[in-house]
């Protein structure tokens, strides 16, 4: 049997020869460091694909101002000498914003859905790291379905070798339960914990944005309130990351975007024909002292609430139990020809699934409440 060989990558291959330092080029012997990391930065941040073929349908679940195609780095810079290369090589990676999807199939662009395995590449890319056993990102943005966060994926999606700064879960209209009825937005709070320890150490900001329809601003914002004063997520090593009370964490944006996709046209949350106008509501979570620091506050009962050795997912989840829902039986109309409703190999759920998850829903309300 032969033996295997493991062949040397094509940056293990370069960084081992050190090459000419350019002391001769003003670039490395005039430019500070610092500035010339700028530099260098600035052309090697990822920015969407400009070319037609990589834009995203605007008729998809997925696009939207942080997904609209392909990010794409330009990384000609690499190929000039060496001397950039060993200052760069790295940078296209940590300056990415990585994004991942725990949804089904059709909420993610193409192929990018589930836990597609980073493990063997980040493990060639450690090993090249002078003393690092992770490998630090500026920015990891996850997008997550409810039934995914609340199944525990989300504590699980992040490779261990790899460490954001800073870290995104991000719900758009569609990932909340039973958005097509409608139904009030809600977050179960049993998956906080373990989502709490899973966050690295290095971590810096832990931001959930909140995205729903424009009409629904009301129910955003209370779920974002109710973040502020009674949520904290505790890493493994012990620090406990909190939203900042004044409002210095918060952040509330809106867009517009097709009304149409999977062949339906929703209807019934137009502002205009063709039309859905959406608002967004990111809360980021700091340590103390970092909240502290830029002038801000941290409520007094999550501080002490999160001094406990253990957590009330009772507490911590929302229920918006008196917000109501439009009761509207034709909430989308057929674009072209109606699937054929005996052929439910595409469905992500049977119709006895799509039951004991509604049901499931439902009794998240009513525990505890009684």
């Amino acid at each position: 049997m032969e033996p295997i060989i493991f062949r040397p990558s094509l940056c293990e291959t370069i960084l081992s020869d050190p090459g000419n330092p350019q002391t001769d080029s003003p670039l490395f012997s005039i430019v500070p460091a610092e500035v010339r990391d700028k530099i260098f930065s600035y052309a090697l941040t990822d920015h969407p694909d400009p070319r037609p073929h990589m834009q995203y349908s605007k008729q998809t679940y997925y696009t939207r101002p942080s997904c609209e195609a392909d990010q794409s780095t330009d990384t000609r810079l690499l190929r000039t000498c060496r001397a950039v290369y060993r200052e760069t090589c790295f940078k296209p990676f940590y300056l990415r914003e990585h994004m991942r999807w725990a949804t089904a199939p059709d909420r993610a662009p193409p192929g990018r859905s589930g836990f597609f395995d980073l493990r063997h590449m980040l493990s060639r890319i450690v090993t090249q790291l002078p003393v690092q056993d992770k490998l630090e990102i500026e920015r990891l943005r996850v997008y997550v379905q409810m039934y995914k966060l609340e199944e525990g994926v989300v504590s699980c999606i992040v490779p261990s070798l790899l460490a954001p700064r800073i870290h995104t879960l991000t719900f758009r209209h569609t990932d909340w339960w039973f958005w097509e009825d409608d139904e009030p937005l809600r977050f179960a709070g049993d998956w906080i914990e373990d989502v709490g320890r899973s966050i690295h150490w290095c971590t810096k900001q832990f931001c959930i944005e909140l995205e729903s329809l424009e009409r629904k601003k009301d129910q955003v914002d209370k779920i974002a309130d109710h973040m502020v004063k009674k949520w904290y997520f505790k890493r493994l090593d012990g620090p406990v990351l909190y939203a900042d009370a004044s409002g210095g964490g918060r952040k509330e944006s809106r867009w517009s975007g097709d009304s149409t996709w999977d062949n339906k046209r929703w209807v019934r949350d137009e502002t205009e024909p063709g039309r859905i106008d959406y608002y967004i509501v990111s809360v980021t979570f700091r340590s103390r002292i970092d909240i502290e620091r830029s002038g801000g506050t941290v409520d007094r009962d999550v501080i002490e609430a999160s001094q406990k050795d253990w957590f009330d997912p009772d507490e911590l989840k929302i229920h918006l139990k008196d917000e109501s829902r439009i009761e509207d039986p034709s909430p989308f109309e057929y674009v072209g020809e109606p699937p054929d409703d005996t052929d439910d190999s595409d469905s992500e759920f049977s119709d006895g699934e799509i039951a004991r998850l509604h049901q499931r829903w439902y009794d998240s309300f009513v525990a505890g409440q009684e």
